[in-house]
């Protein structure tokens, strides 16, 4: 599950690297800050973000992650921040993702969650082929 958000997100942080150390730190220091040590979270689907931060970040589990829906609450939101810093470091950030009749629910949900975060004010475009 989760393959080609993985894949596309891996990309973007691939990306992010090439634009140097500077932006990676803002990245980091920004992801940091809103989600604390949730972003660890992230690392699940993004392994690739390891590239971009230059501390190793630990997730401390909550009472709250006793329940999957709590878990994936907060997944969701850590992927909603992520794409919102991310894309305030792209004039416009573009998702093509391939085969996507073949794609699971999980990232069709994450698909969803995307197009409709109404706080990202920066500019997204998913193609789906």
């Amino acid at each position: 599950p989760l393959s080609a958000i993985s894949q596309a997100f891996g990309d973007i942080c691939r990306m992010i690297v090439k634009k140097g150390a500077s932006v990676c730190k803002e990245i980091e220091n920004a992801l940091i800050a809103e989600l604390q040590n949730e972003v660890c979270l992230l690392n699940q689907i993004v392994p690739d973000l390891k590239e971009v931060f230059s501390q190793k970040t630990e997730y401390t589990k909550t009472p709250d992650d006793t329940t999957s829906g709590a878990r994936q609450t907060k997944l969701n939101y850590a992927i909603r921040v992520f794409i919102r810093v991310i894309s305030s470091h792209f004039s416009l950030l573009i998702f093509c993702l391939d085969d996507l009749q073949w794609a699971d629910v999980p990232s069709l949900e994450i698909i969803e969650l995307l197009v409709s975060d109404v706080q990202n004010k920066k500019p997204l475009m998913i193609i789906g082929c």
